[in-house]
């Protein structure tokens, strides 16, 4: 609720102001205003601008201070007055006495300069902040379509096992909602974009005003700079929010939803685990492959290739342990793959730092090749595995994914997501990215 100012006259306290005295330092209704023009020539009055806000008396506003602003503090872009600059500090004295000072004559020509940059800015800019908020919308757009469609997954996938996971769907939608609240930005952020432009046209109007003024008249020279240093803290806000937007547009959306169908072995056993949602961002395990035996090394440790006698195992270790206690994902691309024998070939999954004993029961992973085809299998301790008819060759991409929080190993293959495919992976466990080769000239690599 607007509160206008009232006449300080205690005879017509209920008047609205009109002006202010700056002398005096008293408000003026339209009669007291009147009076001071007639008797009180000397004194300068200004009028109070029709939103009735708070206007600039030149004296100073730090409390107990009511001296005349006369100085301009450098180092805080700042008007002060004498008391703001004494040496004795204490009781609200001397909060610019260590800083770089003149009178507010000396910055006339440098004030005068700057408003002029300043105006060319704001003209400049004005077009490509309209058009980085348009941007903005589009990608707020983007970001709601991409939300939704994830989310109508979610409920297709649900709709078939309702019953069971109705607690469980309800809780990946408010996740959801909750890493692109976090993750992305909110609508505040076109709102206050929104305001730029008109803001910028005011900023010039107000600026384009004190340049048709002139500077001459030294009474008013202390409100013109007043007004410089306003638009210049504008300024700020702008660049700001514009930085804000920029990064916005800048940011990709990389949210999915896991499974993308559903192809789980045993839904019944799995359902309260059942249904993943991660940011690529946040969720990527970034590593290197550690020096060994049997195989060379890429010059960044990106790539692996086998080289020692086949038919021996070319075990390949990452360098940085599993996370534990949240999901972890990364890619292994083939980047060769010639079969010679009629065996398993190659294995990609997790496994310990260093292998006691045999690889089939110290790892999870999948694995191809067979004696009569080529195929995809899962294998974990207990011997528990699931097949998949489907051939690996050179530019295969294999994308895993560890949920040390739930114990859950997912493997997407080719963008195929197979879904869960063990769920009892140790949670406390030192575990590490793992591909085992078996013959030349096999070679993979993280991507």
């Amino acid at each position: 609720m607007e509160i206008k100012k009232k006449c300080s006259n205690s005879k017509h306290s209920e008047s609205n102001a009109i002006s202010y005295c700056i002398e005096c330092n008293l408000y003026l209704c339209n009669k007291c205003t009147n009076n001071h023009i007639e008797y009180l020539e000397t004194h300068h009055i200004n009028n109070i601008d029709k939103n009735n806000q708070e206007i600039f008396t030149g004296l100073c506003q730090e409390q107990s201070h009511k001296n005349k602003l006369e100085y301009y503090c450098k180092n805080h872009n700042k008007l002060c007055c004498v008391a703001c600059l004494c040496k004795i500090k204490g009781k609200g004295n001397g909060q610019h006495s260590d800083c770089t000072v003149c009178y507010i004559e000396e910055i006339k020509e440098e004030k005068m300069r700057k408003l002029n940059e300043n105006i060319k800015y704001l003209k400049e800019s004005s077009k490509s902040i309209e058009e980085s908020i348009k941007k903005l919308k589009e990608i707020y757009e983007n970001i709601n379509e991409s939300k939704e469609e994830i989310k109508l997954k979610i409920s297709k996938i649900f709709t078939k096992i309702r019953n069971i996971i109705n607690e469980r769907e309800d809780r990946l939608l408010i996740e959801l909602d909750s890493i692109y609240d976090q993750t992305y930005f909110k609508v505040d952020l076109i709102k206050k974009g929104e305001k730029i432009p008109n803001q910028i046209v005011n900023l010039i109007e107000k600026g384009n005003i004190l340049i048709n003024q002139g500077w001459d008249d030294d009474n008013k020279l202390i409100e013109k700079i007043n007004e410089c240093i306003n638009i210049e803290y504008n300024i700020k806000n702008i660049i700001e929010i514009n930085e804000s937007i920029e990064k916005c547009n800048s940011k990709k959306i990389n949210v999915k939803f896991i499974p993308e169908d559903v192809q789980l072995t045993d839904l019944s056993e799995n359902i309260k685990k059942f249904g993943q949602i991660f940011n690529e961002d946040n969720d990527k395990f970034i590593f290197k492959f550690k020096p060994g035996n049997n195989y060379n090394i890429s010059d960044n440790g990106l790539k692996a290739t086998k080289s020692g006698s086949a038919g021996w195992n070319c075990v390949i270790i990452g360098d940085k342990e599993i996370p534990k206690d949240k999901i972890s994902k990364w890619k292994i691309k083939i980047n060769k793959n010639k079969f010679h024998r009629n065996n398993i070939d190659i294995f990609i999954g997790i496994g310990p730092k260093f292998f006691k004993g045999d690889l089939y029961t110290e790892c999870w992973s999948i694995f191809s090749g067979s004696k009569n085809k080529v195929q995809i299998q899962m294998k974990a301790k207990q011997s528990n595995y699931y097949n998949h008819n489907e051939e690996l060759k050179e530019g295969d991409i294999i994308e895993v994914i560890v949920d040390r929080k739930l114990g859950n190993l997912s493997f997407v293959v080719n963008n195929i997501n197979y879904g869960i495919a063990c769920s009892s992976i140790p949670k406390e466990d030192e575990l590490y990215p793992t591909i085992v080769l078996f013959e030349n000239p096999l070679g993979v690599e993280i991507i």
